[in-house]
């Protein structure tokens, strides 16, 4: 097997999780369901370290590694959410947040714009991660997974805004480079 598949193989498997996370969460056991989650946040770490030390980073991975990833984190949310374990507003934020990431990393993808992940970013998963993951034991930890949820939501927005603040200072780079004067041209 090309080592460069792996990465995508494992992305794909992290998104066919989704649904099997639901369907525990609510039908089989919680904590069937926290396995399931710990093994996608172990895949997506796994899939990270294999396409950078391997170089085998690919279009379909550039697509799938995200998607998965906030598909999972989406489908979490909202269950805790069902469940009464986060507030609707820390759910509803968070996908908000994830649509404008995945139609804004469209946008910058078809206009050929390369943007490397951040540390805010990864730092926002993790512990928006975390507190996924805390969500599970609020009988013993209070309301200490929303806190971290809080941070994580607010560290992504963060990240965010650096996101766009690269891809106009990018595109204004390659308007100046090509001749363009007209700073307003973003399409």
């Amino acid at each position: 097997m090309k080592i460069n598949i792996v990465p995508n193989i494992l992305s794909l498997f992290r998104l066919l999780l989704v649904p099997v996370f639901i369907c525990c969460f609510f039908w089989v056991n919680k904590y069937v369901a926290l396995a399931i989650f710990i093994l996608a946040c172990l895949t997506d770490m796994l899939d990270g370290c294999i396409a950078r030390r391997y170089n085998a980073i690919t279009e379909l991975g550039k697509i799938l590694d995200p998607f998965a990833d906030k598909l999972m984190k989406a489908g979490a949310l909202i269950s805790l959410t069902i469940a009464k374990l986060i507030p609707i507003w820390v759910t509803v934020t968070m996908v908000v947040c994830d649509l404008a990431m995945i139609i804004s990393g469209f946008c910058i993808y078809k206009k050929q714009i390369t943007i490397p992940s951040n540390f805010l970013g990864k730092l926002g998963t993790c512990l928006i991660s975390l507190g996924v993951v805390l969500s599970f034991f609020t009988d013993w930890l209070g309301n200490a997974n929303v806190m971290i949820i809080y941070i994580g939501i607010a560290t992504a927005i963060v990240s965010g805004l650096y996101y766009v603040y690269i891809f106009f200072t990018e595109k204004i780079g390659k308007n100046k480079t090509n001749g363009s004067d007209d700073k307003t041209d973003l399409n």
